[in-house]
């Protein structure tokens, strides 16, 4: 049983539907129908669940002049959020300008069909969320500003919702749906000759829920092979906590950064 997706390459999706009959004079019947997402969630403690609250550290040292950094609490996001980083850019050495920074949220979904068993797998990259923001002075018109101390900035990135603008990061035997969040820095040299600076390093979209350990558990699907999918839903909770005796890894570990998919 695949967990939810919609993509260019086709989509997943469950509804629950109810009917109800009456009897008497006549029979009467009710129907109602609700499109219900299917994700994964890690069993509590696991590897994979620790790495979902492993805080995002992004460092790189630019021919000893420049230092950039975008430091976050986790390498997590929910989607239907907002994604805020704190940027950090240090010169390491003098006459330097900054001109401009910026954040990027990319997406890039892989597929592979029974056709495709030797070759490349299908793949298609987007652009998910981005935000530039110019270093310049306002009083003075000047479009850059000298890189003479350390410049932060809190960035932040609007995550769309599920299914219609992004898709969960996961990783299964033939779809692999990876996310990237690139840091952009515009650098004027000594020579006024502009350099332009990126870092990158994957993150993870992820359910709210999965977050908040806030979810209801469906029972165990023995066609499956026991099988255990767990489903969230902000509209109904459970009284009780949810059992973790029995889940499988979750399809999304490490994003890697090249689509590796092989077919079972």
């Amino acid at each position: 049983m695949h967990e939810s997706v919609n993509t260019s390459f086709g989509n997943v999706c469950y509804e629950l539907k109810v009917n109800i009959q009456t009897c008497g004079f006549g029979i009467n019947t009710w129907s109602e129908s609700l499109r219900l997402p299917v994700f994964r969630i890690p069993k509590e403690g696991t590897p994979h669940a620790l790495r979902l609250t492993d805080p995002l550290r992004m460092q790189a040292d630019w021919l000893g002049a420049v230092e950039l950094q975008v430091l976050r609490d986790t390498v997590s996001v929910a989607d239907n959020s907002k994604m805020r980083a704190l940027v950090v850019i240090r010169p390491l050495q003098k006459g330097l300008q900054l001109t401009d920074v910026g954040l990027r949220l990319s997406e890039t979904v892989c597929h592979k069909t029974a056709t495709d068993r030797f070759g490349d797998p299908h793949s298609h990259h987007k652009v998910i969320s981005e935000r530039l923001k110019a270093i310049g002075d306002s009083i003075t018109g000047l479009s850059s500003l000298p890189l003479s101390q350390e410049h932060s900035m809190t960035l932040s990135l609007p995550i769309p919702k599920a299914f219609s603008g992004v898709q969960y990061t996961m990783d299964t035997p033939r779809i692999s749906i990876v996310h990237e969040l690139v840091l952009t820095a515009t650098v004027i040299g000594r020579d006024q000759t502009p350099h332009y600076l990126r870092i990158s390093s994957h993150v993870r979209i992820v359910p709210k829920l999965a977050l908040e350990d806030n979810f209801t558990e469906l029972p165990p699907y023995y066609s499956a092979s026991f099988d255990r999918l767990l489903l969230g839903s902000s509209e109904e909770q459970l009284d009780q906590p949810p059992s973790f005796s029995s889940l499988p890894p979750p399809s999304y570990g490490f994003a890697a950064s090249t689509c590796n998919i092989s077919l079972a």
